[in-house]
């Protein structure tokens, strides 16, 4: 399975799970990438044990970074 950064999937699973009771906000891993990514690296690796919300953080930063669908909604409030 793969999602694409320019596509609305990754803002559609990211915003069901900020609409979940038990949500841990992460939005501060954003401030570290913001340095990594105006330097112009193409990769950035995030390593976690399982169950650690990888998924949940690659999704947070493609519907940030998306240009397919305005995230301002989801990210105002956290």
């Amino acid at each position: 399975m793969g999602v694409y950064l320019n596509s609305r999937t990754a803002y559609t699973l990211y915003k069901g799970e900020t609409e979940k009771p038990y949500f841990v906000d992460k939005t501060r891993l954003l401030e570290e990438l913001f340095p990594l990514v105006r330097t112009g690296n193409n990769h950035i690796c995030i390593t976690r044990p399982r169950r650690f919300g990888k998924t949940v953080a690659a999704n947070m930063i493609a519907s940030f970074f998306s240009i397919a669908q305005d995230a301002k909604d989801v990210f105002q409030t956290l």
